[in-house]
């Protein structure tokens, strides 16, 4: 009987064939002898060529198993690699220019200098790192809610406080030296030392970057873990920054050496006006470099992430050319029971549904989208509505429907808006009408009990009626609220006209199990009884 032995953690991708994958072959067969026992012999001698390229094979697996999750590739997501690659290499420049700037900070601290304390020195450092703490709590309380739906831009965002860290750091020395305005000596007697103040600065934008980076970390571990093996990814992350820190560690004692013996060199006494000596002009252009590095490092590795959850800018990127066809159906004028032409519309929106790989959002708009709401609010509170309401006219008008009471917001007006456009769905539109009417502001109210694909469905809602507005059209809201509902509705419903687009979107690949698409915390619910 002949055995072979394989490695199922090899993947099949990684080899022509299934003996690209197999480790070993035996025989089972009988002894030359009497006794006729069994014996095992392994099916081919093994020369000293065959040695060599088994020794170098086991080293290629053991570095396989080290650093790659179990079954790489197909264990991972696609861009798996790519990602980790950049991220090793943006590691290693802010392990290096952290070596640069050490330096720097202990010069600043007093390290060398006879009239320096080892007490001041250790109070100054945990006033900075209490303030770090305090403004860590605060950051994290105000940025937590974005952390899910924002992943790509928070990650980018870390680094960039990193920098601004590092940055501080390596010039504290020479802040120092600077003379201060006359204003900023007037209220130096009432602000902390600069030292303080400055060093208190470098620590809350490294406390903002682990809180970016730590809250990103494990969405980016869950979309590569395609096979369920977060854990095996995690850890290999964690043997990769490991890696990358010992290569930084011998790169940064020789570069700390090098800088040393340049600083010896140094005659700071001819050094007259200048801000600094020949070794600091030196240790600003490595560390400007592997800045410039770091960044582009960076944001190249967060561009080749893929996520396949939607957020507000995917999801608008994504949807797109839906969006700008529902809203030519809406503006086009023909009577609301054209179902052919609805349908046609229909039909070609189901065709402009792409993969995660072909969406690639901006990160910067992405960004600009999260600190400003823009014209869209999605998930507002009652008192918004209450606003809106108390100051404008019912929707319902204008357009050869009776206007209801004196052009207010009545009982009736609200039971008419909610449960004639409204009734059976999760969420309600306002429009807040502005002086320029391309200019009003949608703003889509949440009932209790809406779900992912209630959020979907008023997303798609809100931004068909907002471009049909932003068109400009002679066309009232209420027309455009209508027709709009209408065609998502059509979105929703498979049938004889209707798509189901949840369902789309999930065999194209994205995961609709979880939807960060900017939706507040807030539900609303009500009655039609005065209780």
């Amino acid at each position: 009987m002949k055995f072979r032995e394989y490695n199922i953690t090899v993947s099949s991708s990684s080899s022509n064939s299934s003996a690209g994958k197999e480790s070993d072959s035996f025989v089972l067969g009988a002894s030359a002898g009497a006794d006729k026992t069994l014996v095992w012999r392994r099916c081919n001698a093994v020369t000293v060529d065959a040695k060599a390229r088994s020794l170098l094979n086991r080293l290629r697996q053991v570095g396989r198993d080290l650093f790659l999750p179990v079954g790489y590739p197909d264990s991972v997501a696609e861009g798996y690699l790519e990602y980790q690659f950049y991220d090793s290499l943006q590691g290693l420049c802010t392990y290096l220019r952290g070596v640069v700037s050490t330096s720097a900070v202990l010069v600043a601290a007093g390290v060398g200098d006879a009239e320096a304390t080892a007490m001041s020195a250790a109070m100054t450092w945990a006033i900075r790192d209490g303030f770090g703490m305090i403004g860590g709590l605060f950051f994290s309380y105000k940025a937590s809610p974005h952390f899910d739906a924002h992943v790509k831009e928070f990650r980018l965002l870390a680094d960039v406080f990193n920098d601004i860290g590092l940055t501080l750091d390596l010039a504290l020395p020479i802040l120092l030296t600077l003379t201060a305005p006359s204003w900023i000596s007037v209220l130096s007697t009432y602000l902390p030392s600069p030292y303080l103040l400055l060093t208190s600065l470098s620590t809350l934008c490294k406390v903002f970057c682990g809180i970016c980076a730590g809250a990103t970390k494990g969405n980016i571990t869950d979309h590569f873990a395609i096979s369920g093996n977060r854990a095996d990814v995690n850890a290999k992350e964690n043997t990769q920054e490991t890696l990358v820190s010992l290569m930084g560690m011998i790169m940064g004692v020789g570069l700390a050496k090098w800088l040393h013996c340049l600083e010896k060199k140094d005659d700071t006494s001819a050094l007259g006006d200048k801000l600094m000596t020949d070794t600091q002009y030196i240790s600003w252009t490595i560390f400007m470099i592997l800045t410039v590095i770091h960044i582009w490092a960076n944001y190249v590795g967060i561009q080749r992430l893929q996520l396949r959850t939607l957020n507000g800018a995917r999801a608008k990127v994504l949807l797109q050319q839906l969006i700008e066809n529902c809203s030519d159906w809406v503006m086009r004028d023909i009577t609301d029971d054209d179902d052919a032409a609805r349908r046609r519309t229909i039909e070609r929106c189901e065709k402009m549904i792409k993969n995660p790989r072909q969406i690639n959002e901006s990160l910067w708009s992405s960004l600009l989208e999260m600190l400003w709401k823009g014209d869209i609010h999605l998930g507002i509170r009652l008192r918004d509505v209450a606003k809106i309401t108390s100051n404008s006219s019912p929707i319902y008008g204008g357009d050869g429907v009776k206007r209801l009471g004196n052009n207010k917001w009545s009982s009736s007006a609200w039971q008419l808006y909610l449960n004639d456009e409204f009734g059976h769905e999760n969420f309600v539109i306002f429009i807040d009408e502005k002086p320029i009417k391309s200019q009003s502001t949608i703003l889509v109210l949440m009932k209790v009990g809406a779900g992912d694909v209630d959020e979907l469905k008023a997303f798609i809602h809100a931004h068909i009626l907002h471009r049909c507005i932003e068109r400009g059209t002679d066309a009232s809201h209420r027309i455009l609220l209508h027709r709009s509902h209408k065609i998502t509705e059509c979105l929703f419903e498979k049938g004889k006209i209707g798509i189901d687009l949840h369902s789309i979107l999930s065999h194209a690949g994205w995961d609709m199990s979880r939807l960060y698409l900017g939706f507040s915390p807030w539900r609303c619910e009500w009655t039609n009884k005065d209780d």
